[in-house]
């Protein structure tokens, strides 16, 4: 007997641990979890305390409604403080799990009792295999929203996808029931094919949702392409139009040498410097703050900008050390900086006195240090204390375009400080790890 007591006792605990593991599992695919491990260890023990003995108390001493709102405030509660985010998505997303687990459980009971009438009566059998229903709905939701091509999709369409599994259980869980009522062996029958055509139709929905998703990354990485492509034609232009300008020069050099040393044997120096500010003038070739460092794309894009920089009336300046060749894709080099120049240049615009942007590229060692600086205006909008939000009324373009940058870093383990601790001065510093293979390989011997 005792051992009996001794096996529930480790099923129980068992159970508790698959709890919280399909707790945080759930809300790490919606929120960044806090860096303190007081808070984390806080959450686990609520968690824990809750499902083994405040849950039974409260089920018995409540009404149904009261134990559901009990139960979505200590889901809260675990939440607010584990997490960082939205208050209003964090509720969203707490009502939404809560629902899933208690729809699971309904779902899973009433199918026991119309298969397995013995089993619904064991209630360690029934919570394990609703939570295993429960961890099969957060691998798909994991699935879809961890997936790069979903990431730039809004809010909204999270909300819905979200709910497609809360209606589908539901509808099992009905069904069933009235299967159960009905006893009868056709509507054992036709309970079961309601079942697969649901799940067919949920399965076709996510079929048809990765599919959109998969357009609209497609739309975006050909519109970056395409930025790119314009960019470095309208280099080439300037390239070929710059040479015409050089074999010009080259043509008319013997004429203006001999005018040069006729001044210069005469002692005209005045006269000389004049001429030579007149031959730069109608030959162009005053100082440009063109950029030349060879590669293609940056120059493409930073000449771009710093043109739109000259008209708006800010100080643009760089200092650029980078290869010809570089181990980074050349549109997801065009995606960073092309944001990070886009916002510095409306930031800047908007900045009383002193107008400016610095930027400074680095390449060492397979590795890319960016760093944009600028001028400023009011206050930053942020979120989790330290990710930006965009401050543009088209938010949802531009929110996209943040958000992309964030990929594109990700993509390399790259990592992105924000300083704006210096009133109206903006310091963004992005670093890109080019050898992948040698990263891990220290961060293997470290760990």
């Amino acid at each position: 007997m005792l051992t009996y007591k001794m096996l529930m006792l480790g099923i129980e605990v068992l159970l508790i641990v698959f709890s919280v593991y399909l707790f945080f599992g759930y809300f790490n695919i919606f929120f960044e979890r806090k860096k303190g491990k007081f808070s984390l260890c806080l959450g686990v023990v609520t968690l824990v305390v809750w499902q083994i003995g405040i849950s039974d108390c409260i089920n018995f001493s409540l009404s149904a409604i009261y134990n559901i709102g009990v139960t979505i405030g200590v889901s809260l509660f675990v939440v607010m403080i584990v997490f960082y985010g939205k208050i209003w998505k964090k509720f969203f997303f707490c009502i939404a799990f809560d629902a899933i687990w208690m729809l699971s459980e309904l779902l899973m009971h009433n199918l026991l009792l119309i298969y397995c009438d013995y089993l619904a009566r064991s209630r360690l059998f029934g919570s394990f295999t609703s939570k295993v229903l429960l961890m099969i709905v957060i691998i798909t939701l994991k699935h879809v929203f961890t997936s790069e091509k979903f990431m730039d999709l809004s809010d909204k369409y999270s909300f819905s996808l979200v709910l497609i599994p809360i209606g589908s259980i539901y509808i099992m869980s009905v069904v069933f029931m009235l299967a159960y009522n009905a006893k009868g062996d056709y509507a054992e029958r036709y309970s079961v094919i309601a079942v697969l055509v649901l799940l067919f139709l949920n399965v076709l929905i996510f079929y048809i949702y990765i599919k959109l998703a998969d357009i609209l990354y497609v739309r975006k990485k050909n519109l970056v392409y395409e930025q790119q492509l314009e960019l470095c034609e309208r280099h080439k232009e300037e390239t070929e139009v710059s040479m015409l300008r050089v074999r010009e020069v080259r043509h008319n050099m013997k004429n203006h040498l001999i005018a040069i040393l006729g001044y210069a044997e005469k002692g005209e120096y005045g006269k000389l410097k004049n001429f030579i500010n007149d031959v730069m003038q109608e030959g162009n070739l005053n100082m440009s703050t063109v950029v030349n460092s060879g590669h293609i794309v940056t120059d493409s894009l930073i000449e771009y900008w710093i043109r739109i920089a000259e008209n708006k009336g800010i100080e643009f300046k760089t200092e650029l050390s980078i290869p010809m060749e570089m181990p980074f894709k050349g549109a997801d080099i065009s995606l960073i900086l092309g944001n990070l120049l886009e916002n510095a240049i409306e930031a800047a615009a908007k900045s009383k006195g002193r107008k400016y942007i610095r930027l400074k590229m680095k390449y060492d060692r397979d590795n890319l240090l960016i760093v944009v600086e600028n001028s400023y205006k009011g206050k930053l909008k942020k979120v989790n204390g330290h990710e930006l939000l965009t401050t543009k009324e088209d938010s949802v373009n531009h929110g996209i375009g943040l958000v992309s940058v964030n990929q594109a870093i990700r993509k390399y383990k790259g990592m992105m400080f924000i300083d704006d601790s210096i009133p109206e001065h903006f310091l963004i510093r992005i670093v890109l790890y080019g050898d992948m293979k040698k990263l891990e390989y220290i961060s293997e011997n470290i760990t």
